[in-house]
């Protein structure tokens, strides 16, 4: 089945009274910290629900691939200080917080805000593949509430729940900071990535494409930012206003491929 983008804008989720609640509640309560490696380059995070692996980051976002498998869920949890994005990849899942559900199919985005208590479960019998970006790139920053696997006293899994060898078995890449521009990934033949620096250019929107920004941001020929760092919208949508991509800015390009 060929996914499409939406013209509509990216759906956000914002604090709710009953976050604010449950954070102030769990900060209070100790949580097991366990060993974390210098950086998460060239490993693969092996979580009871799948793995997870960084694929970019840089001093303003952090960017996770992530693979859930069927009925599994991550944590009901949150991120005090940070926003996450997500992007659905393929499959079909179920993200609830406490003020929606949202049901959402490969192609589909949703900006979760700081400290917003959420959590993903794969519908899809051959599981979910997700993009997580996290603004800003704070690994350690997660509290959780309930989880299915016991682990709600724990921080993020340590360095015994890592691996460094036969990264391929899990579909691993990574774009490094010195040659990203001329690395471009494709996973399964489902969709494709890539990195794009721009100095005054202009993007070019491609279809079935997904913009994330990774540094500055993409405005409006009113200097209104659209797209922020972290941010993430679709080419159906930047498509309906004039577009100006603002100086020094990187951009992860996300391209659902057509399986017709």
């Amino acid at each position: 089945m060929s996914i499409k983008t939406s013209t509509e804008p990216t759906k956000r989720v914002t604090l709710s009274h009953k976050d604010k609640s449950n954070l102030g509640d769990l900060k209070a309560q100790a949580v097991k910290h366990q060993t974390q490696p210098e950086n998460y380059k060239d490993k693969v995070v092996i979580k009871p629900w799948g793995y997870e692996f960084l694929i970019f980051e840089n001093e303003h976002v952090a960017v996770w691939f992530l693979y859930i498998k069927k009925d599994h869920s991550t944590s009901m949890h949150c991120h005090p200080s940070k926003r996450t994005s997500l992007i659905m990849l393929s499959g079909q899942a179920l993200c609830n917080t406490f003020r929606h559900r949202y049901f959402l199919s490969g192609g589909e985005p949703l900006i979760i805000e700081a400290a917003v208590f959420h959590c993903t479960k794969a519908l899809s019998l051959d599981g979910i593949y997700v993009i997580e970006i996290e603004t800003p790139p704070e690994k350690l920053d997660l509290v959780r509430l309930k989880d299915n696997y016991g682990r709600t006293d724990l921080s993020y899994e340590g360095q015994s729940q890592m691996v460094t060898e036969e990264l391929e078995k899990y579909h691993y890449f990574y774009f490094d900071k010195e040659h990203y521009k001329q690395q471009k990934y494709t996973i399964r033949d489902l969709f494709s990535i890539s990195m794009q620096d721009f100095d005054k250019e202009n993007l070019i929107l491609n279809s079935n494409t997904l913009y994330c920004v990774c540094k500055g941001s993409i405005s409006d020929n009113h200097d209104s930012i659209i797209v922020d760092t972290g941010e993430v919208e679709s080419e159906k949508y930047l498509q309906q206003m004039n577009i100006k991509v603002d100086t020094k800015t990187t951009v992860m390009n996300i391209n659902f491929l057509d399986k017709r």
